[in-house]
Parts: structure tokens; C-alpha cells; sequence
């Protein structure tokens, strides 16, 4: 599987949307993981269960106008927001919601005019979807798969899907039935 970061363009007036995702992705798992963690001794120390959850529930995160667009927006053609949103789904980040966040993307990102790039960089996102992401927004990148299938990405799935093995070959199928 090639590495998704490897292939990023980057637009010389635009913001590494890279590093911002990365950077506030950890801040907000880790916001999330302290309510976890004192939520455990609310009984003893109610102060700071109190204190996690102000702190993750006031958070505002500087990617936040970003993905606030994104709902907003009937479809993403703002030339920073589709890289932020591409740059958003290679690099799949893990917080609580960014479940919801992908799939509006991914709904949103399919009806939008990209150019030729942008569409081989989401065939990545595609096919490291069939590898390894098992998670809630599946099927809708099953939904953009059916804009972006070429003959080469029918090939891989068809591949997968015959000589793969548990959940990406269980993958590759589904998102071959929706191609």
C-alpha cells in the first residue's frame, strides 16, 4: 500500500493543512481521553470529571472554521477547503465525531468539481479505506468510490476481492457492488 503522505499536494499560498490535522487531532483525543480517565473517580474527585469536561467541551480548535464550512457548503469547490478536506480524509484522524466529519466530507467532496489530481489522491484514500478502514463512514467512501472508479481502481478492488483475505477482501466486495 503506497504511503498517502508521500503524494500530498500542497498549494504555496495555503495552509499545511498536514500538520494543523495532525497536531489538533492529538489535542482533541487526548481532550476526550481526560474525561475517560476522571470520569473513573467522579465519585471522589467530581472536580476534575468537571474540569475534562469544561475543557473539551469549550476547546476551540483551529481547524474548526474548516469543518464548520464543510457543513455549511452544499459542495466543497473553495480550492483550500477541498485540500483541507483531502488532506482531512488521508489522513484519517481519530477524535470523537471525526467519524460524522468524514462521512459529511465524503458526501460533500463527491459532488464537487476536483481536478484530475485530487481524484487520484482520493483513489488512495479509497484503497487505504479497503485496507484498513472498517469504521462507520465505510460506506459512503463506497458512495464516492462509484465517481472515482477508473479502470485501474476496478482491477485492485476486483483483486482484493478474489485473493484477499477477512475484512479487506469483505471490503473490496462491498465497495465492488457499489462500483
Amino acid at each position: 500500500m503506497p504511503n498517502l503522505h508521500s503524494g500530498i499536494v500542497r498549494y504555496t499560498n495555503m495552509t499545511n493543512y498536514q500538520t494543523l490535522i495532525e497536531k489538533e487531532s492529538k489535542v482533541m483525543a487526548r481532550l476526550h481521553q481526560q474525561i475517560h480517565e476522571t470520569v473513573k473517580n467522579r465519585d471522589k474527585d467530581l472536580k476534575s470529571w468537571k474540569s475534562a469536561c469544561r475543557e473539551f467541551h469549550t476547546y476551540c480548535s483551529p481547524i474548526d472554521p474548516m469543518i464548520n464550512r464543510v457543513y455549511e457548503d452544499k459542495i466543497i469547490a473553495d480550492k483550500e477547503l477541498q485540500e483541507f478536506v483531502i488532506t482531512f480524509l488521508e489522513l484519517d484522524p481519530m477524535f470523537f465525531r471525526s467519524g460524522y466529519i468524514k462521512e459529511e466530507m465524503l458526501k460533500k467532496i463527491k459532488k464537487s468539481p476536483i481536478s484530475i489530481k485530487q481524484k487520484d489522491r482520493l483513489r488512495l484514500v479509497l484503497k487505504d479505506a479497503v485496507e484498513n478502514r472498517g469504521t462507520r463512514e465505510f460506506k459512503k467512501y463506497c458512495n464516492l468510490a462509484i465517481e472515482l472508479a477508473n479502470a485501474e481502481f476496478i482491477s485492485y478492488l476486483n483483486v482484493v476481492s478474489s485473493y484477499g483475505e477477512g475484512t479487506r477482501k469483505s471490503r473490496a466486495k462491498l465497495m465492488l457492488k457499489y462500483v
